[in-house]
């Protein structure tokens, strides 16, 4: 399966970070999406993303490296995105394994960090940037590549409530349609929870597409409210079209990332 990657540049992790920072670019600097590259290729407008990495063997921690290029040298300056210059997701083909990743970069355009895949299978490795231009503008760009891991393949699939928190939609969205729909957090017994911030916003929602592979990045129109059921978020969201979802809502509650899984049939 290909794994695309929407537009729209949204991205967050699990490390410590100051309370609510300012993500966005500045006013001034204009940003603009390079047509095509929506993560289901490795290259689109002069940009590639090569020499893709994973650990050999699952379950053990290794390395997950890469390049990015454009017509062949070097991409060194990247225009910060919600604190990261860029922002990596590693994901099984079948949706049942995701990471959402930072790495660093070390010489221009060599990317590297650390990842535990705890299962064997094809992974799609996808990157979203938006590098510098000459003119002091930025291009964004987004591409993927395919790797395999060694080992097993059997994994266990994380669920809606990992045991301190649960999450849900208050409602199935409706494809081709922009729509704001609830995301209740709460803990196992349906109370609200102590929503924190992470990377400038207070949750990351991520859906992916079993038939076509595209990817909708989400984020919160607002900030939490507690009611009768939990914390409830309201975010944006137009799914291209009907079909099955995976839906993966990050969310931090006192100070802890939590990655919960919710299939949807749109």
């Amino acid at each position: 399966m290909s794994l695309g990657l929407a537009v729209t540049l949204i991205a967050c992790g699990g490390e410590p970070e100051a309370a609510d920072p300012s993500s966005a670019p500045s006013a001034a600097t204009v940003v603009t999406a390079i047509k095509g590259a929506n993560g289901t290729s490795a290259t689109a407008g002069g940009y590639e993303i090569g020499d893709v990495r994973l650990p050999a063997k699952a379950g053990e921690p290794g390395t997950v490296s890469f390049t990015i290029t454009k017509d062949g040298e070097p991409v060194g300056d990247y225009i910060e995105e919600q604190t990261k210059d860029l922002h990596l997701y590693v994901v099984r083909d079948d949706l049942e394994v995701f990471r959402h990743l930072h790495p660093s970069q070390g010489d221009a355009g060599a990317w590297s960090g650390e990842v535990t895949l705890p299962a064997g299978g094809t992974y799609r490795v996808v990157v979203e940037f938006a590098a510098k231009t000459p003119d002091g503008k930025g291009e964004q760009a987004m591409l993927g590549a395919s790797a395999a891991v060694a080992g097993p393949t059997e994994v266990e699939v994380p669920g809606s409530d990992d045991g301190t928190v649960v999450a849900a939609l208050e409602e199935t969205p409706k494809p081709g349609k922009d729509q704001e729909v609830g995301v209740l957090v709460s803990d196992p017994a349906g109370k609200p929870v102590n929503l924190g911030t992470y990377l400038g916003t207070y949750a990351h929602v991520t859906a992916f597409s079993r038939e076509t592979g595209e990817v909708i990045h989400l984020h919160p129109l607002g900030g939490p409210e507690n009611g009768p059921d939990g914390t409830r978020l309201g975010i944006h969201v137009k799914p291209p079209k009907a079909g099955d979802y995976v839906f993966f809502v990050q969310v931090r509650v006192d100070g802890m990332i939590h990655t919960l899984r919710l299939p949807v049939t749109v």
